[in-house]
């Protein structure tokens, strides 16, 4: 999974301004995946918070305007993601 992950990344970073992917496009395939594939990737987030229901949120502060977030259940595998602000298309 990791190789098409990067693959994935490479692929985005040569197309450069020509296209642009949108966070669902980028997010949508990682749901199901392990939390430590991700932070493999974007290192460790900014914080870890809580939910009642006993799931985590994994938060990273993309930039100032935008903020991701990884819902991650009990067993850490990611089961959604939101995020806030104005986050501008990947690519």
């Amino acid at each position: 999974m990791m190789r098409i992950i990067y693959f994935l990344l490479v692929v985005i970073l040569f197309t450069g301004c020509s296209y642009f992917v949108s966070w669902e496009d980028v997010s949508d395939p990682v749901v199901g995946r392990s939390m430590e594939e991700i932070e493999k990737i974007w290192d460790e987030p900014d914080q870890i918070i809580p939910l009642a229901n006993g799931a985590k949120e994994y938060k990273y502060k993309i930039d100032r305007s935008c903020t991701h977030y990884w819902i991650v259940d009990k067993k850490g595998i990611i089961t959604g993601y939101r995020y806030t602000g104005y986050c501008r298309p990947v690519g």
